[in-house]
Formats: C-alpha cells, structure tokens, sequence
C-alpha cells in the first residue's frame, strides 16, 4: 500500500441531500471549503488544496452540483439556497462544525449564500473576483427560458474559437496561459451533453440563482464573519467596479486588488493570492 501524508490530494464521492458530489481532500487541521467557478470543476483549486494542506489546514473543494463529476440532475434543482444547503451538508458529512469559506466567480455567490443561511457553519469568508455585483447580459439571464435559444447559445459556446476568446478574455496574459491542451478542455467541457443542460436550466431559472432574485442581497449585512475580497484588476468578465460594488456591500471586508491579473487570481497570480489566503486565513 502507498504510504500517503497530509499533503496528499484525495478524491472521493460524499451523498448530501440524495446528490452525488465528487470531492478533493488534502490536509489535516482548520477546515477551508473552496468552491469553484462556472462550468469549471474542484481542479482549478488542486494548487490552492495542495498550498492550505501543506500550511497545516485541510481543505474540502467539492465539484458543484450540476459540474464537474458531481450529479446533474438538471430542471429547478440549481438554486443559491441549494447551494448553501449542499455546502452546510458536505461539512456535516465531514465533521466539520465551522470552516473557512473560498468562493471564486460563480463560488463566491454560493459562498456568500451558504454564510447567509448557515452562518453558524463558516468562520471566515474570502470571495475571488466574484459573481453577484453586475448584471450578465440578458441572453445569459433569459436564454434558457426561450425555445432553443439557450441550447443554441450553449452549443455555440463549445467551438474551440469561441473556447479560444472566452479564454482569452479570462486572463490579462492569455498567451502565458492558454494552451492547445487548456482548450481541448474546455472545449470538452462545454461539449458535454449535460453539462450543457445545467448551463440551459441556470439561465432558464435564472432568478434562484440570483443574489436580488433570490432575496439574499438585502441580506448581505447579515455577512458579519471576518471577510475578504480578491480581484483581479484586469479581470474582463467581471471587472474591477465589481470589487468596490462588493465592497460597498460588504462594508467591514478588506478588499485587495491584484494587479496585471484577470479573472482567475489563484491560478494567474498564485503566489500572491496564496500569501494573501494564508495570511487571512490565519
């Protein structure tokens, strides 16, 4: 048997509230849940799992429902209190009473619901660049609601061209980043049959996933966990005005922008946005 130690990355399959959620471990000590952007997956944290395990925390970063290898049962099943039910469970499931909570883009707003609605279960919270302070366009917002709009929509978005600009429009240096391999990836991603209906049954209940549609944004005063902000300065999906948005909103969080970065900071600006992680987390 291979001797393994606290380091080392662990996959497993957690049943919460009747779904199946593919979930990476690493660590041992104060919990930090991490959850992840849209139609991406718990890898885009394995660098982030690998720096908190080997700084003395253990680190949970589940698939979302309806990403990843985590169940998609598609319909009204994606909404921001399922979310934060699902997140309060998987800790539940681990033992885990309170934990540190980091959301990036599309995590950031389930993490800021699952600190809302079960504020007893997180201790600290750091939202990344996050989704919640700008209106998407209408067509992200209504397109699944129209007969095959969304679907085509959807479909389109997996042509490796327009992989290729999405992409390009994540990162401030797309040419550092941006491999044939990275495409591929995304290119499969969006290709999957039902991670194109998770795409098409968010936009179609768009609402529930909406921090005003949902109600929870006259609730973010309610946020009063030591809290902090990270956004990429040059973060062209959701920009910069988004970070004081947010921090108007969340008045007592500390806000730090990094600069000549775009929308993925714990990938294009690790060393700095792990410093800050840590020292925050501590």
């Amino acid at each position: 048997m291979q001797a393994t130690t606290a380091t080392t990355l662990r996959e497993q399959y957690v049943s919460v509230a009747g779904f199946r959620l593919r979930v990476l471990t690493a660590g041992q000590g104060p919990t930090v849940l991490l959850l992840h952007g849209f139609v991406v997956s718990a890898d885009d944290w394995i660098p982030t799992i690998q720096t908190l395990a080997a700084a003395g925390f253990q680190a949970i970063a589940p698939d979302a429902l309806g990403f990843g290898a985590s169940d998609k049962p598609g319909g009204a099943a994606y909404t921001l209190r399922r979310y934060a039910d699902l997140n309060a469970g998987l800790l539940q499931s681990f033992g885990v009473e309170r934990a540190m909570v980091v959301g990036h883009s599309m995590g950031g707003k389930h993490a800021l619901a699952t600190t809302i609605l079960h504020p007893q279960r997180v201790e600290r919270l750091v939202i990344a660049d996050s989704e919640g302070f700008m209106q998407l366009p209408l067509f992200m917002r209504k397109g699944g609601a129209l007969p095959f709009l969304g679907e085509a929509l959807v479909s389109l978005s997996a042509f490796p061209f327009v992989v290729r600009m999405q992409l390009r429009a994540a990162f401030a240096n797309p040419d550092r980043y941006i491999t044939p391999e990275l495409i591929a990836r995304g290119t499969a991603t969006l290709g999957n049959p039902e991670i194109r209906r998770t795409m098409v049954s968010l936009s179609r209940y768009y609402d529930a996933n909406d921090l005003r549609g949902s109600g929870l944004w006259s609730r973010l005063a309610e946020v009063t966990q030591p809290t902090m902000i990270i956004w990429g300065a040059e973060d062209r999906l959701f920009p910069v005005r988004c970070a004081y948005e947010a921090k108007r909103m969340l008045p007592h969080a500390r806000l730090e922008i990094i600069p000549n970065c775009g929308h993925f900071p714990m990938i294009e600006a690790a060393d700095q946005f792990h410093r800050l992680l840590l020292e925050f987390l501590r």
